[in-house]
């Protein structure tokens, strides 16, 4: 069985892309073992190398005819396609879209939506063209309640059920480490007011401006108080590039702090999480590999996939608003370090969505399964 993965923006040099396809990997091989996955990629070599999944080249809507024949048969010999990543639903770029999703309506082949991400979809284009190609779905579950309710008042007509799973990055394996009791680790995102080239939620340039002021200040009472603070970054390629985020919060700060290279891979992203006490996380999948860890982790409400994250891991109460404050952040942290249980309440949350995904798998296995024998009978 040949399934091609797509959603996320794999091969990018994305430390959370790497996760999800991991994840998903591993999910689909312990299920489906004869299962061939293959996935779209920016960097096909980089994505095998990072990930273990053959990588197949993604073409943009402008490089598309050129290749088209190449295409046009990846698509059609495979015998399902699986849609992924973080954030695959957002209200532009509809024309790849109309690509991806629709290329397999050609070969009479369903998407089968997994663990999706979507962001708030306002615009008429938008709507229409999400609900179109939500029609050729067998399947949808997504990642979060937030993204559920999004996908459902578009799917509502078409009577589509979906259920709320979570990342499939949650399925990689914890990585056994030394606590460090003093230690806490920020991991910024890079931010802009042109949101829809780094892909987060729309943001002022004051908002934008506020939240560097809170990790600044964070830091610099941690440090203060004692606490080896570190900044590491998860994703290093211009123009989504950590590293300069964390550059502008550092001449923010008055104490000097540590700045940590990228992670080689996933692993080495969990052993440094997992050494820490505390993961202060922008990057939403710092907080994911910080709930396989059982880090304690707290976080900025600036775009709903953190928010949805946060309430699918019952931990509200560590999501620092922007209008309460610039210390709204260290208030969160110093509560989180004090919060003995913190740690195995995150243990507990985290168990309980593998297991929602892994009763997801099941289902996608056994719709897969069951429409790939209809099809090649007919």
């Amino acid at each position: 069985m040949n399934i091609l993965v797509y959603g996320g923006w794999f091969g990018s040099g994305n430390l959370g892309d790497e996760a999800i396809l991991q994840g998903v990997n591993q999910i689909i091989k312990k299920k489906l073992p004869e299962a061939n996955l293959t996935a779209l990629s920016i960097n096909p070599d980089y994505t095998y190398e990072n990930t273990g999944v053959r990588g197949e080249k993604i073409e943009s809507p402008r490089t598309l005819l050129r290749n088209r024949e190449r295409y046009l048969k990846l698509f059609k010999n495979t015998d399902a396609h699986l849609l992924t990543g973080g954030t695959p639903f957002y209200d532009y770029g509809h024309l790849s879209r109309v690509v991806h999703l629709g290329l397999p309506a050609l070969s009479a082949r369903k998407v089968y939506c997994f663990g999706v991400g979507s962001k708030p979809i306002t615009s008429l284009q938008g709507r229409e063209i999400t609900r179109m190609l939500l029609k050729n779905t067998a399947i949808i579950s997504t990642r979060d309640v937030i993204s559920k309710q999004i996908l459902q008042s578009l799917s509502g007509k078409l009577g589509k059920p979906i259920n709320v799973t979570g990342d499939s990055a949650l399925m990689l394996d914890p990585v056994k480490t030394q606590k460090e009791n003093d230690h806490v680790l920020f991991c910024p995102r890079r931010l802009t007011e042109n949101h829809k080239i780094l892909f987060h939620q729309e943001t002022d340039r004051a908002t934008i401006n506020r939240i560097r002021h809170m990790q600044a200040l964070a830091a610099d009472r941690l440090i203060e108080e004692g606490y080896r603070v570190s900044f590491m970054p998860f994703h290093c390629v211009a123009p989504d590039d950590d590293r300069e985020e964390i550059r502008v919060i550092r001449n923010l700060m008055r104490c000097e702090v540590e700045i940590l290279p990228r992670p080689k891979d996933t692993t080495d992203a969990l052993r440094e999480i997992g050494s820490s006490t505390l993961v202060v996380g922008l990057r939403l999948h710092s907080l994911i590999l910080a709930s396989i860890q059982a880090t304690p982790f707290v976080t900025v409400d600036y775009d709903i996939k953190i928010r949805g994250f946060m309430e699918h891991m019952d931990s509200q109460e560590y999501l620092s608003n922007t209008v309460h404050g610039l210390d709204a952040l260290y208030e969160k942290s110093r509560q989180a370090l004090n919060h003995r249980e913190y740690s195995k309440h995150i243990k507990k949350k985290a168990s309980n969505l593998r297991r929602l995904i892994n009763s997801e798998a099941d289902n996608l296995v056994r719709v897969l399964t069951q429409r790939i024998s209809e099809h090649n009978r007919t």
